[in-house]
């Protein structure tokens, strides 16, 4: 016989086809819905649910507030107001919050779930219901190797790579808690893959004020996170940018995009970023201002990007002269976040040789 979730463990799980099904058939119209007290209110714990995604401490909650339904509900009005404030870095936020839920009250689902059985003493019904979905073949702790490769190809730990893992005629061990971990991340890529979506114009502007409180909230968040600009902190990457520009080199335009993008995601507003750039043989004060409200989303666009993670600014070349610190962190956020976090010397006051991969040809 089939296994039914039931209303709280869909609650749980909202990203599941069957949890989403009731919630289109009970909500025709989403135009109408937001303009009723009851819209109000579930637009009200979308935005509650996408303030604790941007948020330090996380709220997770076993016993459902609300009705099943609301919490769905609220689920998809998070994803869809995401979607209308369309900014990169937050929509990342939700989705890991999002996957980071899920693989918590799975890990603990015994202690919640009043209906837990395992199958055959190792799997939850519950679990392999969301593996069948999202299709993730394990079985017998053993996962087939190019589903491996697929999965695990985002993570960045030793322990998940290929060559240090125990393979046997094509299928990859896995442990307990890497079953759980695999299915986090899972969840994560399909929940990224869909966003942003394609929001129709009318049903963002019912509910732009209150994504204008989302990305206030979320910039005064970052703020606080980022604290001062310190240049001192800043990554090698990110250093050799700003010493290319001391010494009058004009940056390639991934160069200019990424360390645009860098410097207002750590809180510099559009004046100073510009005040760096005048420092560039073709500067252009208005040409530049355009650039720079267009990546920072105060010009025509509302888009804000975020900075390129460690990946791509290899891709581009823009990756150089890597330290220790490097080797443990993704993104140039991240380790602009670990370095203001501890103490550090002084950057020396010799500019670096800039690297000949930030000269625009």
């Amino acid at each position: 016989m089939e296994f039914e979730p039931s209303g709280k463990e869909l609650s749980h799980f909202p990203f599941l086809k069957k949890a989403q099904d009731p919630i289109r058939a009970r909500f025709v119209s989403l135009g109408t819905l937001l303009g009723t007290s009851k819209g109000e209110a579930l637009v009200s714990l979308a935005v509650s649910r996408i303030q604790d995604a941007v948020t330090p401490k996380k709220t997770r909650v076993p016993e459902v507030s609300d009705t099943p339904e609301d919490e769905i509900a609220a689920y998809v009005l998070a994803r869809i107001i995401a979607s209308c404030v369309n900014d990169k870095q937050l929509i990342d936020r939700l989705t890991r919050y999002e996957a980071d839920r899920a693989y918590y009250f799975l890990v603990n689902e015994e202690e919640w779930n009043s209906s837990y059985v395992q199958e055959d003493g190792e799997y939850s019904r519950l679990w392999t219901t969301i593996a069948d979905e999202l299709g993730i073949r394990i079985a017998q702790d053993r996962m087939p190797v190019p589903d491996y490769v697929e999965l695990v190809a985002p993570l960045h730990d030793d322990r998940y790579r290929l060559v240090n893992r125990n393979v046997v005629r094509g299928f990859v061990t896995i442990n307990k808690n890497e079953r759980y971990e695999l299915l986090r991340e899972r969840i994560r890529v399909l929940l990224r893959r869909d966003l942003p979506h394609r929001v129709p114009k009318d049903i963002c502007e019912l509910l732009a004020p209150r994504a204008a409180e989302i990305k206030k909230a979320y910039q005064e968040q970052m703020l606080r996170q980022f604290g001062k600009v310190e240049e001192g902190a800043f990554p090698p990457c990110m250093q050799a940018l700003v010493s290319a520009l001391a010494a009058g080199i004009n940056l390639t335009h991934a160069g200019r995009f990424s360390l645009t993008a860098f410097l207002h995601n750590i809180g510099m507003d559009t004046t100073g970023i510009a005040e760096l750039y005048a420092r560039s043989p073709d500067f252009d004060i208005e040409k530049t201002m355009y650039q720079v409200e267009h990546i920072t989303g105060r010009g025509g666009s509302s888009t804000e990007y975020t900075t390129p993670a460690c990946a791509a600014m290899q891709t581009t070349g823009l990756c150089v002269h890597r330290d220790p610190l490097c080797e443990k962190i993704s993104h140039p956020l991240s380790y602009y976040k670990a370095k203001k976090s501890r103490p550090f010397k002084p950057a020396p006051t010799k500019p670096q040789v800039p690297d000949k991969n930030l000269k625009n040809s």
